[in-house]
């Protein structure tokens, strides 16, 4: 984490204090700020910086995955289920499990989850043994969870249970003082930064926080011809050209030929990928099922797809487009 601005001080703070704390930590901030990193360095000053430090993707992975990926299995349990396979609890023993997005969890497995750090047992599906785990549980949302639980969609138990010690990571926009210092971080001597460029950079209000900022960037440096990157080199998504444009019209064949490829290939890069995410999301209100079909791929896709969105941090949190649409209903 880089920074020198008064909230970033305050957040090195506390980050000292929590690697003190016995109990869970919950981190808050919105998306892209940097809650993994903030997790990473709990877990490195605190006690258990020997073990293993295991990072779980709440909100991209499947409902019906997520249970047999931290709880583990026996052979059996289910029909793909041959041999026995110890859970990522169990693969964090000793360590830190940072448990990012746990707002997208169901109530089914927030109450799983409530019995495992209460008793600090894990039993895995199909199991009848119980198994000691001591594991420092390090969760991260990026919504209220306090509101949630208002709402009966987040247990109030579950909620006390993980807020012991609280960190809120500050949005960039409230810290443009450390642009400078990141940008320069992000391109590492590969490239200079113009002023005229800075100060774009400085004009803008990054909803997508750092992970924005290092995608913005890294398309500059292909876009600049020179060894400067010019004012002119920097796109914003308030300004980049395909914004006005339906996906029906950017997809040509499928997502993995019109999309994947490219990004592979540099044609592209992570900012636009994102954009396109939010674009269609935008237009399926919410559903990544629904954008499995509007990007052109079989419903037998949906996982690799959303595999693909975690492995590039693009997997956009759904929520604010599938509110958007029920008030546009109301």
């Amino acid at each position: 984490m880089i920074g020198r601005t008064e909230l970033m001080l305050r957040l090195f703070e506390r980050i000292r204090a929590a690697a003190r704390v016995a109990g869970a930590i919950l981190i808050t901030g919105e998306t892209g700020t940097g809650k993994e990193l903030v997790a990473r360095a709990v877990h490195e000053r605190g006690e258990r910086r020997g073990g293993k430090f295991v990072a779980v993707d709440c909100g991209a992975m499947p409902e019906d995955l997520i249970e047999s990926e931290l709880f583990g299995y026996r052979r059996g349990a289910f029909t793909t289920a041959v041999i026995d396979k110890p859970g990522l609890f169990e693969e964090a023993n000793g360590g830190t499990l940072f448990l990012d997005e746990i707002a997208n969890t169901s109530r089914r497995f927030q109450a799983k989850l409530l019995r495992v750090l209460q008793e600090r047992q894990v039993r895995r599906l199909g199991d009848v043994v119980s198994r000691n785990i001591e594991v420092r549980v390090v969760a991260a949302t990026n919504c209220e969870l306090s509101t949630l639980v208002r709402k009966g969609d987040f247990r109030e138990d579950l909620y006390y249970r993980l807020n012991v010690f609280q960190i809120q990571v500050p949005p960039l926009r409230r810290r443009l003082d450390d642009l400078p210092l990141l940008v320069e971080h992000i391109l590492r001597g590969r490239k200079t930064i113009s002023i005229g460029a800075m100060a774009r950079l400085q004009s803008y209000s990054f909803p997508g926080n750092v992970r924005e900022l290092e995608n913005i960037v890294e398309s500059s440096i292909y876009l600049a011809s020179g060894p400067e990157i010019g004012d002119r080199d920097i796109v914003l998504g308030s300004d980049d050209h395909r914004g006005g444009e339906r996906i029906d019209s950017l997809i040509a064949s499928n997502f993995w030929e019109s999309v994947a490829r490219p990004l592979e290939d540099r044609m592209i890069t992570r900012h636009h990928l994102e954009l396109m995410i939010r674009q269609g999301l935008q237009e399926t209100g919410g559903s990544y099922r629904r954008l499995v079909h509007l990007f052109k791929m079989p419903d037998s896709d949906y996982k690799r797809f959303m595999d693909f969105l975690r492995r590039h941090h693009c997997n956009v949190d759904f929520r604010q487009y599938r509110r958007r649409r029920e008030q546009s209903r109301e």
